[in-house]
């Protein structure tokens, strides 16, 4: 049996260890010949801070404010992405064969990872780790243990210290 990957998602942030995740991405789709996939999921806002701030400016100047903002962020997100891939692909030593496709959504990470993972039929997804401490994955929870639990397909977790 021989193993063929054709599309890899890795699910970034901004994070400083985000070279590092997407420069695994990026030499393990040169190995395979892959068409990687840079998704960064922006959070949600949460509902009862919405309520509040709606009442201050009135829904429809808020919805106006976040379509404009939330459009402004997505850009600069992308533009940082490419950023962070432009140096990744300068420090490898293979050529990249297929340029890696940005894309940036928002909503809550795991149920959009999966989402797109589906959508794009991805053999491969890769996240970072964070090393967050006890304390916060047992209040919060993990993207990377959510995403285990529900998906089907093959999934990479990248320590921080992997370069």
């Amino acid at each position: 049996m021989s193993i063929k990957i054709n599309n890899i998602l890795v699910a970034k942030d901004l994070s400083k260890e985000s070279s590092r995740v997407i420069r695994y991405a990026l030499e393990l789709g040169c190995k395979f010949h892959a068409q990687v996939h840079v998704l960064h999921v922006m959070p949600t806002v949460d509902s009862s801070v919405l309520n509040m701030v709606a009442l201050t400016m009135g829904p429809d100047n808020l919805a106006k404010f976040n379509a404009v903002n939330e459009a402004e962020l997505a850009e600069k997100t992308r533009d940082q992405l490419h950023a962070i891939i432009q140096e990744e692909t300068e420090l490898m030593e293979e050529e990249v064969i297929h340029p890696p496709i940005i894309e940036v959504h928002h909503g809550e990470p795991a149920p959009m990872i999966l989402n797109v993972a589906d959508r794009l039929d991805v053999e491969m997804i890769i996240l970072g780790s964070h090393s967050k401490g006890k304390l916060h994955y047992a209040f919060l929870g993990s993207v990377a243990e959510k995403i285990l639990r529900k998906t089907h397909r093959a999934v990479t977790i990248v320590p921080p210290q992997v370069g």
